[in-house]
């Protein structure tokens, strides 16, 4: 998913900067931290693109079962 992606890609390049020797301590933690934070993000945002493909696999085949009835109970 191009969104996680992107954040990785921030995650990496924040990582990067905070191993500057040219910034300040106070600035390579924070850097550093929001480099962790980006990454979790980036894995959550992973697994909920994940689970929503599976969700939508499973809805498709249960919708081609012979007899299927809508969710609500009511057949068409």
């Amino acid at each position: 998913m191009y969104v996680a992606a992107r954040r990785q890609e921030l995650a990496i390049e924040y990582k990067a900067v905070a191993k500057s020797s040219a910034i300040s301590t106070e600035r390579a933690i924070l850097l550093k931290s929001v480099a962790r934070t980006l990454t979790g993000l980036a894995n959550q945002l992973d697994r909920l693109a994940s689970l929503t493909r599976d969700e939508a696999r499973h809805a498709r085949a249960a919708d081609d079962r012979p007899g299927a009835e809508p969710e609500d109970g009511q057949r068409l």
